[in-house]
């Protein structure tokens, strides 16, 4: 009795296959830090070979974690974006901004693992520059609610590296349960509006 035709393996686009791949490191990622993660885990979790991760990214686990990082850093400024783009006065938009920002880690608990404390573990030059990337670009978003505030440039991007900064730590707090997220964000607001410019 014959079993029958064998049935065709499909093959998937290869960018519907690299975000398969990416979206599987970045779970395997955030269960584990960086140095537990090998390629295998991430290929297993996959259901696909080391030598198709490899294919997707040559450079192995430093492209996978940077490929992590950007998409989260993009769906995290996203949310920034559109919490600061409400036609509100500039200290109700820095304080959506902030709210944005404590919702982003409350809602991906290893979130702030895999963006500001994985990296710098990695001793990769390539996470580290993505890691700084990361920085700028949030930075940048503080930046942009407060460009009305009449600051100097470099003023400017010192006041936004600062008040990220701050939020940051205060995230950081959050996650050690030091202080809970509504005395953060609090807090984080009275600083941020500190600067001329920021207060309606």
């Amino acid at each position: 009795m014959s079993a029958g035709p064998v049935p065709k393996r499909v093959r998937k686009d290869p960018d519907a296959r690299r975000a398969e791949i990416l979206t599987m490191a970045r779970q395997v990622f955030a269960a584990s830090s960086y140095n537990d993660v090998g390629i295998a885990a991430v290929a297993s979790a996959a259901q696909v070979s080391k030598g198709l991760v490899y294919r997707y990214f040559p450079d192995g686990r430093p492209e996978l974690i940077v490929g992590v990082m950007t998409d989260l850093v993009a769906e995290f400024s996203q949310r920034l974006r559109q919490a600061a783009n409400a036609p509100f006065s500039s200290q109700t938009r820095m304080e959506h901004l902030l709210g944005a920002l404590f919702a982003f880690f409350a809602e991906n608990p290893a979130a702030y693992r895999l963006l500001f404390r994985d990296p710098w573990m990695a001793r990769e030059p390539a996470v580290e520059a993505a890691a700084i990337a990361v920085r700028v670009q949030l930075s940048a978003e503080i930046a942009g609610v407060m460009a009305g505030s009449g600051l100097p440039a470099n003023d400017l991007m010192a006041a936004s590296a600062g008040i990220l900064g701050f939020a940051l730590a205060n995230v950081e707090l959050c996650e050690t349960e030091q202080i809970d997220p509504e005395t953060a964000w609090r807090v984080s607001c009275r600083y941020a509006t500190a600067f001329d410019g920021t207060a309606s």
